[in-house]
């Protein structure tokens, strides 16, 4: 079960682009940084998944990102950061959990 919690956000991710590709009618409508954004989760939780603490920055670059972008679009500024902040939070608490993990063994 904790493996899974490695992967639960790039499963939600990679789901919720999924569902915004079938109503826009395919990717081709998705600006490039869209995929960063499914890239950056999956890559965490194979890292993670696979006992590497670092893989949490990928996680964590991907909150960062949220941030800046919830920073500067208008309309949605609370949105944004606050979905950054959960995120590194939450990959920052993985990592730890991680490297406590490892340390153990």
């Amino acid at each position: 079960m904790k493996k899974f919690l490695y992967i639960m956000p790039a499963v939600l991710v990679c789901m919720l682009y999924a569902l915004l590709a079938a109503l826009a009618g395919g990717f081709s409508g998705f600006q490039p940084i869209a995929f960063v954004y499914i890239i950056l989760p999956i890559a965490a939780g194979i890292l993670l998944r696979n006992s590497k603490w670092w893989g949490c920055l990928f996680g964590i670059a991907m909150g960062a990102l949220l941030m800046v972008s919830g920073m500067t679009a208008q309309p949605q500024v609370f949105a944004g950061f606050v979905a950054g902040l959960i995120l590194a939070a939450y990959y920052a608490a993985m990592g730890l959990a991680c490297a406590a993990s490892n340390k153990k063994q």
